[in-house]
This record gives structure tokens, sequence and C-alpha cells, in this order.
């Protein structure tokens, strides 16, 4: 019943919103923020959180996010906000989320999933980007690593468009190990799928990557959203037109993708 609830919830408050698009390969979204929430992933039942910046969908069983989601444009990485580093417990999550102990000491970095380097629209945004329900637990050399260079990556490319959604989360499925008092799962893999916007024209992609450290060119890990989708379960921007749907989803081009 109570996830019955959540997901009813979840989609009252995307039909109350509306919308409306435009036919062809272009979407306006900029005539509306509000519609900027129906690009959110489908829900599986979980709990959806709504945060200063991002939103997320909160698995209780790996006690961290099956995805989170967040808009990046220049402004969102263009003013000086310095992190905080304050990482806390979510009081939004019903059931309770990870906390401080269940990672220390576990050899596992606390690895965001919208980065705190594109969270700096504001002083809260910045501070919402520390709660342990936006953490996944990472080998340091990972996060550090080739996670915090395709992170880097999507904030160059946003340069060159007007706005790229992003949603990425790990994969929870045969977990490589667990944490702490809440048996916190260390997922095998990650994801990111990016919808990048430029003159009313869409453009997808996405990343697979597993959970290890890595040199490799951040390339050698593109994928299609599609592809994304049948690992995970989950339907990505499934509120576009399936024409613009389609075609952004089926892409795995990097060079597609960045072309102006």
């Amino acid at each position: 019943m109570y996830r019955i609830i959540l997901v009813l919830i979840n989609v009252l408050s995307l039909l109350f919103l509306g919308l409306s698009q435009s036919s062809g390969d272009s979407i306006n979204l900029a005539k509306d923020p509000a519609q900027h929430l129906l690009l959110i992933p489908d829900s599986t039942g979980n709990q959806i959180i709504h945060h200063t910046g991002y939103c997320l969908s909160y698995n209780e069983r790996a006690e961290q996010a099956e995805w989170v989601f967040y808009k990046l444009t220049t402004s969102s990485i263009s003013v000086n906000i310095r992190r905080n580093n304050d990482y806390r417990e979510d009081p939004l999550v019903y059931t309770g989320s990870a906390r401080l102990e269940d990672y220390r000491y576990s050899g596992y970095d606390r690895g965001h999933m919208a980065p705190a380097g594109s969270m700096k629209m504001n002083s809260e945004s910045m501070s919402h980007s520390f709660f342990m329900s936006n953490m996944s637990p990472q080998i340091p050399g990972f996060n550090r690593g080739v996670w915090k260079r395709l992170e880097e990556k999507v904030r160059f490319w946003v340069e060159n468009n007007d706005s790229i959604f992003v949603v990425t989360g790990p994969i929870l499925d045969d977990p490589i190990d667990s944490i702490g008092v809440n048996n916190v799962i260390v997922p095998r893999a990650y994801y990111k799928t990016l919808l990048a916007f430029k003159d009313g024209k869409v453009k997808g992609l996405g990343f697979f990557l597993p959970h290890s450290e890595s040199n490799k060119s951040l390339y050698s890990f593109a994928t299609s959203i599609d592809v994304i989708e049948e690992i995970t379960g989950i339907d990505f921007y499934h509120n576009l037109d399936s024409p613009i749907q389609e075609k952004a989803e089926n892409n795995s081009s990097v060079k597609t993708f960045i072309n102006k």
C-alpha cells in the first residue's frame, strides 16, 4: 500500500503540471520551467524526493538513490560557491537514509551522484548536495578518477548547449559489497544519461562505467540511453514525443552528441 500511494502521488504531480511539446525534432521547455520536471524518469515505486538543484528516487533496500536527476546550465557552475562538506542524513527520506557511520572506516568514498561542482546555483543547492541520499559507496580511485573526469566533461559540454539534463545512478543488482549497519549496497557499476538542448534541438547520450579504477578514454564508456534502460529497467525521458525520444535515446556516438 505504501508503494502504491507513492506511485499515485508521483504520477498525479506530473499530470498536474501538464506537457506541451512541438512536433518534429524540437521541443521548447523554456516557456514553462515546470515542464522540466516532466523529464524525470519513470517511477519504480520508490520515494521521489525533491531537493534544491536536484531530485532523486530513493531505494530503501540499497540505502541510496536508484537515480538522481538534475538540470545543468552554465549558471549552475559559474557562481563561486564553495563546498561545505556538510555530509548528513536526508530528513526527507521517510524510512531514514544512510548515515555517516555506514561509510566510516569502510574504505569507500561518499561518491556524489549530483556532483557538488554542478550544484553551484546557490548556497542551498550546494548544501543539499551533501545529503547522504545523494551518496553511493565508491572505490576512491574510481570516485576521484574516471567518475570525476566524466562529471567534469559534462560540465564542459554544457558550455556549448542551452542546458543538459542528467540522470545518473548506480547499478543495484549483483553488488560487489555492502557496508555499515544499514547494509548500504556497493554497486558493481554506474551510469549517466544526458539529454542536451540547444536552440530547441535535442540530443542524447549514455555512459556505463564499471565500478573500478580506469585510465581509459571516457568515450570508451559511451553507449545509448536505450542500453542503459535495458540494464536498469528504468524508463528515461518517457514524456518526450516518440520521434524525439527514439532519436535521442538511440544515439551512442559522442561525436553526434557534441556536434554543434
